[in-house]
């Protein structure tokens, strides 16, 4: 889920790359023909001093080195994982990503205006069925990625009904969920929504007293996708600048990322439907091929709705915070799983009442610390009672 490492202008060496190769069994001849194919970064710099030429590579060539061979390794095929890596951030020729970033859009720029005129045509006759309800009873046999899952939390009567919202909100017309009839709260456009998302724990798992806040801040989150989807001409936004698309990208990835590692932190702890994040979580683990470039056209046109994301380093910076916790986390989920010391206080119930209020949490971070420090000739490797 980490984005690759940030090309800072700094250099690695002949005699790092050496180890480099070794390590992944790739031969100097592969580096320069996949170098040639655009799969590594061409920019090598030569230099001299008193000792003789010295040759360095970019920050990052050998990461980009043992992602390729890996990659190799699952496909030899050079538009598989010339595509890939560019998927997982790292500078590759064009010729790899933007004609597969090119049928995206135009699959968007012709889908979108397709779904308003069957929404308008089955709308002209009012005594049929919706487009909605047209459109259920065909997808019953169909399972995508998303759809699989909502299909399990929503009966076929409601389906319809959840199909008009994400239809408004992809055809950039969401403006605000619905009202409800009163008594019928439970089914109405945003409870429905909120089921079929998976977001009903994000209105109540909380730590210290505060929640995610999803539920909250779903009505301006689609608004906003459907503002930037209102947009069109995704094949205009395809087309630009390569540093713009990779913004966009990495805008993307780290936004994902985040939920995705706020979910596995606290799953073991909150169970399966924790903060809401299920979903979300599931969709990333799946990595359906489309998600990273529909996700970077749909943040290429976020970035122009006014306040509708935040800017890019505050993205990454709560990307690599949401990393460190998680890592922590497991740490602690691998104690409580292994060592019988810490069966009791690394029970999740345990840490949920813990984090009931700052007394509780300060009780439990003393009788946490008071277990280690008991078994400190037993050293706990990469542990800190306070992450």
């Amino acid at each position: 889920m980490a984005t690759a490492p940030d090309r800072t202008g700094k250099w690695e060496t002949q005699a790092e790359l050496d180890a480099c190769l070794a390590e992944c069994g790739v031969t100097k001849d592969q580096v320069v023909r996949w170098r040639r194919l655009g799969l590594l970064p061409k920019d090598v710099e030569q230099d001299s001093d008193y000792h003789g030429s010295v040759v360095r590579f970019p920050v990052g060539t050998c990461a980009q080195i043992k992602a390729a061979s890996a990659l190799f390794e699952k496909k030899n095929r050079v538009d598989y994982v010339g595509l890939r890596l560019w998927r997982q951030g790292f500078p590759v020729d064009e010729k790899h990503w933007r004609p597969v970033l090119m049928r995206r859009a135009r699959m968007l720029d012709r889908v979108i205006p397709f779904v308003m005129r069957l929404v308008q045509r089955f709308d002209r006759n009012w005594r049929e069925e919706t487009f909605y309800d047209y459109a259920a009873r065909r997808l019953e046999p169909i399972n995508g990625v998303a759809l699989s899952r909502i299909k399990k939390r929503i009966d076929a009567e409601r389906m319809p009904t959840v199909l008009r919202v994400i239809g408004d909100v992809g055809t950039g017309g969401f403006d605000g969920f619905e009202s409800s009839i009163a008594g019928e709260e439970d089914t109405g456009d945003e409870a429905l929504t909120i089921r079929a998302l998976d977001l009903a724990k994000a209105g109540s798992d909380a730590i210290l007293g505060k929640k995610l806040n999803l539920i909250e801040l779903l009505p301006s989150g689609l608004r906003n996708v459907s503002a930037a989807l209102s947009m069109g001409n995704f094949e205009r936004a395809a087309n630009a600048p390569t540093e713009e698309i990779a913004r966009a990208r990495e805008d993307a990835k780290n936004s994902l990322a985040i939920g995705f590692y706020l979910y596995e932190t606290n799953r073991w702890i909150y169970g399966d439907g924790a903060f809401g994040l299920r979903l979300l979580a599931w969709i990333v683990r799946k990595d359906p091929d489309a998600l990273v470039e529909l996700m970077t056209l749909l943040m290429f046109r976020l970035r122009q709705v006014p306040d509708a994301i935040l800017p890019s380093d505050k993205i990454l910076e709560m990307a690599w915070q949401a990393r460190d916790v998680c890592v922590a986390s497991r740490k602690l989920e691998w104690l409580w799983r292994n060592d019988r010391r810490f069966s009791a206080v690394l029970n999740p119930k345990r840490i949920k009442s813990a984090f009931a209020d700052q007394n509780a949490l300060k009780r439990w971070q003393s009788e946490l610390k008071a277990i280690t420090v008991q078994g400190a000739a037993k050293p706990l490797i990469g542990f800190n009672h306070e992450s």
